[in-house]
């Protein structure tokens, strides 16, 4: 449980027009769109701030197509421990009056610490010295409800909206962004299910968007492809940069699959989404969108975030019942 952390350690202070404030996630891609969602909320709330996302590398062209990100830094904290010194003289010259942490990790709370910024909002556990509060304890003090997903909040560029439009030319109208991946084993949803699944919807007339990285995903992609032999089946894993991904989810119709990142990238863009829950909780996972649904599991302990539990949980949901789900969805 979230420790809170009492509102008399709050500055009475909120942000003032020109005031720089660093926002900061570095991993993983789909908690990096959440804060990025939660950095558009508080830019709605104080528009005229300048705001740079301190973060890992590989998402870089993802956010700086985002209007209200107005800087970037990066880190590999995994790899480059070694910059911590060079990235904290970086946020120290660039004079900083806010620091709000959405990652949770210590590199996180240590590099805010060193920062030599008073107003720093995050949460650690063994850590909680290094921030003056917590971050949602402050966001709530400053009026901004981050945690508030009624609207898009990634946006594409109009380059890689052309050349997604350009790469599913050739695919029917009614278009499915298909979340084959999934970044743990008990986050997969069994293949033959996802072609139970798929198959009366490529008989239907449905494009197929097969979506993912890594050589799990391209095995689970060629044995969809095999298995439908459709020409309505277009299979992009491991072929699109992470904007061009957005783009191509935009240009679909609906989104469904598991819970890892281009399902938080499908969600946060704005098109209905439907999602497949066993061993994490959805809204937990910040999936609160109305056009959001979810099929979750009858485990008892659904929502366990037990990564070592030998059970394939995901397996507890079938062909039928996903197909009820995105069918009642997709008609709204």
């Amino acid at each position: 449980m979230e420790k809170k952390i009492s509102k008399g350690n709050t500055p009475g202070l909120r942000p003032q027009p020109g005031e720089k404030v660093l926002w900061i996630r570095f991993s993983a891609f789909g908690d990096v769109l959440q804060a990025a969602a939660a950095a558009h909320r508080f830019k709605m709330k104080y528009p005229d701030v300048h705001l740079t996302f301190l973060t890992h590398p590989s998402y870089a062209d993802i956010l700086k197509a985002q209007p209200y990100v107005d800087g970037l830094l990066f880190w590999d904290v995994k790899k480059r421990l070694w910059d911590f010194s060079y990235v904290t003289r970086q946020i120290r010259a660039s004079g900083f009056d806010w620091v709000f942490s959405l990652h949770r990790g210590a590199a996180a709370a240590f590099i805010s610490l060193c920062s030599g910024v008073r107003r720093r909002f995050g949460y650690n556990s063994g850590m909680q010295f290094c921030y003056k509060t917590t971050h949602w304890e402050s966001l709530d003090f400053l009026g901004v409800d981050f945690t508030n997903r009624d609207k898009a909040a990634i946006f594409t560029a109009p380059k890689d909206r052309e050349k997604a439009r350009s790469m599913l030319s050739g695919l029917p109208e009614k278009k499915l962004f298909a979340v084959i991946g999934a970044s743990k084993p008990q986050k997969f949803w069994p293949v033959r299910h996802w072609i139970e699944f798929l198959s009366p919807l490529a008989a239907e007339g449905w494009g197929i968007v097969l979506n993912g990285h890594g050589e799990t995903e391209a095995r689970t992609a060629r044995a969809i492809e095999e298995a439908l032999g459709s020409p309505g089946v277009l299979n992009l894993v491991g072929q699109t940069s992470f904007p061009l991904m957005a783009a191509v989810a935009e240009a679909c119709s609906v989104a469904a699959g598991n819970d890892t990142g281009p399902l938080h990238l499908a969600a946060l863009i704005g098109i209905p989404t439907l999602g497949f829950f066993g061993v994490t909780d959805s809204y937990g996972m910040h999936f609160r969108m109305p056009w959001f649904r979810e099929v979750r599991v009858n485990c008892p302990n659904a929502g366990c975030r037990n990564y070592r539990c030998p059970i394939d949980c995901l397996a507890d949901i079938s062909s039928e019942r996903a197909l009820s789900a995105f069918r009642e969805l997709a008609g709204r």
